[in-house]
């Protein structure tokens, strides 16, 4: 066990991969709460499917991966936000028009590309082992966006996922902020496709949170748990993949599923027994 432990640090791949994998897992972590809280989960899936229109533009175009995904992923993300509720286009019929139609343009246009230009295995489903320096730098600026973001708005965020009403009567600009949120959920989105890819970053945005809601109470309690969770599901899955040789965002979501299932389960010991 300690010799695996040992090559697993000792990895120079696993190296360049642990710092922008973290990083990434206490964003989604904390960012995790807010889409349990105001039930953003399809969105993410929307949000997440749909930004392969913006990874298909950037490799027509030869334009930056990420950035052109991130500019993308919060544009429609936004335009969900504002999407108005009536004549039968709620939200979620949105979000399953914008999802479809997004992703049939993605799915084009990187088809038109020559595979020599394109991972569509990555995209799909995460490589963080690929990750560059300027992917890792863009992790980064995001992840502090979305830290900063939530630690001026998170108390807002909060109060209007329980009760919008009284939220909107005490002040906070609930329109707004509302805005703000779907566009930092888009941001957070596009940080993870490189860790989970497209089909599996949701994974990453609901799992760490669904591990906490069994025992957390408060929104500091939740976090510190899903911070928990996020990091050893993170840790652990990226090692399953260093030993069996497993797609890297696959382990960690398979890791985190795991918690969830051990979590669920000890939380239904815990209640039968105090009964």
């Amino acid at each position: 066990m300690f010799d695996f432990i040992h090559a697993f640090f000792s990895s120079t791949v696993m190296q360049e991969a642990l710092f922008p994998a973290l990083l990434i897992a206490v964003v989604t972590s904390s960012m995790s709460i807010m889409v349990l809280a105001h039930r953003l989960s399809f969105l993410t899936v929307g949000v997440s499917h749909a930004s392969l229109a913006g990874l298909g533009l950037a490799v027509t175009l030869s334009l930056p991966l990420l950035p052109t995904a991130t500019f993308t992923a919060i544009g429609i993300a936004l335009l969900l936000a504002l999407m108005p509720n009536r004549q039968g286009i709620n939200e979620d019929a949105g979000t399953g028009m914008l999802f479809a139609g997004s992703m049939a343009l993605g799915v084009i246009l990187i088809s038109s590309a020559s595979r020599n230009e394109v991972d569509l295995f990555g995209l799909l489903f995460g490589n963080i082992l690929t990750v560059s320096a300027e992917d890792t730098r863009w992790i980064t600026y995001g992840s502090i966006i979305v830290m900063l973001s939530l630690i001026t708005w998170s108390r807002s965020w909060w109060s209007m996922a329980f009760d919008m009403i009284t939220a909107t009567a005490s002040g906070i600009a609930t329109s707004r902020l509302r805005l703000v949120l779907y566009g930092i959920m888009g941001l957070t989105v596009v940080m993870c496709v490189k860790l989970a890819g497209i089909v599996l970053t949701t994974g990453l945005l609901v799992l760490p949170a669904a591990c906490a809601w069994f025992w957390g109470r408060s929104m500091f309690s939740l976090w510190g748990l899903s911070l928990l969770f996020s990091l050893t599901g993170t840790l652990g899955g990226l090692m399953w993949s260093y030993h069996y040789d497993w797609p890297s965002g696959a382990a960690i979501i398979l890791m985190l599923c795991l918690l969830f299932t051990l979590s669920w389960g000890a939380s239904w010991l815990s209640n039968k027994s105090s009964h």
